[in-house]
């Protein structure tokens, strides 16, 4: 219908437009037609509202230098902001989640430091590694990373530093030097070395850790490194370095003078998987003198 002029109003009423009750007000209220059926449209006196599709049945032109666009607010509310001209020539916008961090039109992985830390890991946990071979990254699980460095629970070293411990009281008979685990527990502190050449720590002769076992065959260095408190002048301390018991090595230093003393003393053996090394200190006369803890063996395969 172009124009109601000539109409009746019981033909025209329902194609005329009204409010769905009394006048506008602040408040949205349905336009409805004359026979009451709801339009999409909304309308009060400080707004205009659209409960449905928005909808151009004519494209809007094109336009290539506005900076301003359309944002619905919080409150569903078109609210005008004016962008600069990244926002129409930069790619898609991505937030980026820890440990990825974006800036500008770069991302890159953040400070490890903003992430929890994992504590223990477990044999399934995850590291991210890049394969050469293939030019790609990849993961490696931490029980197979743990298998690679640590193999077969061995602590990777090709010699055995060892401290004495506790301290010892030296005598004319001859005595063991005792040697503290190498590590906090039983798993670190028995075996030192690779999967296929290694040292454990041994009660050989009755005392505890009073011996070092050889696993393979091999020229051996052993050295020394004592610190000594002697309680008598011109005394005699001797130093046996056995092998399966029996010395192969002798060394006898003569003191002077009483008082502390640092001395290093050392041996060279063809050792033989199997062999048991160990350490004996005696003093020509009775007195007290001591061999202090923390004294240094150091058992080095050549």
């Amino acid at each position: 219908m172009a124009t109601l002029s000539g109409q009746k109003v019981k033909d025209a009423f329902a194609s005329l437009l009204k409010l769905s009750s009394n006048t506008a007000t602040t408040t949205l209220k349905n336009v409805e037609s004359g026979d009451g059926v709801a339009t999409a449209l909304q309308v009060g006196t400080t707004k205009v509202g659209v409960n449905g599709v928005l909808e151009f049945p004519t494209v809007p032109a094109t336009g290539s230098t506005e900076l301003d666009a359309l944002f619905l607010n919080a409150s569903n509310q078109v609210v005008k902001r004016t962008l600069n001209t990244g926002a129409f020539t930069g790619g898609a916008v991505t937030t980026a989640t820890a440990p990825l961090r974006v800036s500008a039109s770069n991302m890159t992985l953040d400070n490890p430091s903003v992430l929890s830390d994992i504590g223990t890991p477990a044999s399934g946990d995850r590291f991210l590694i890049y394969d050469v071979s293939t030019t790609t990254w990849k993961r490696i699980d931490y029980s197979a990373l743990s298998a690679l460095i640590n193999p077969a629970g061995y602590q990777s070293a090709s010699e055995l530093v060892a401290r004495v411990s506790p301290a010892i009281s030296i005598a004319t008979t001859s005595k063991y030097l005792d040697f503290a685990n190498g590590g906090s527990a039983a798993t670190n502190s028995i075996f030192v070395g690779d999967a296929s050449s290694y040292y454990t720590l041994q009660n050989t002769y009755g005392g505890t850790n009073t011996a070092i076992r050889l696993s393979a065959d091999g020229i051996y260095e052993i050295t020394l490194n004592a610190n000594l408190e002697t309680s008598s002048a011109n005394l005699d301390i001797t130093f046996f370095f056995d092998v399966n018991g029996a010395a192969v090595g002798t060394s006898q230093t003569s003191f002077k003078n009483t008082g502390s003393h640092f001395l290093t003393q050392g041996t060279i053996i063809n050792g033989t998987g199997g062999d048991v090394i160990s350490v004996r200190v005696l003093a020509s006369s009775g007195g007290v003198s001591e061999l202090r803890a923390y004294s240094v063996f150091h058992l080095r395969r050549l």
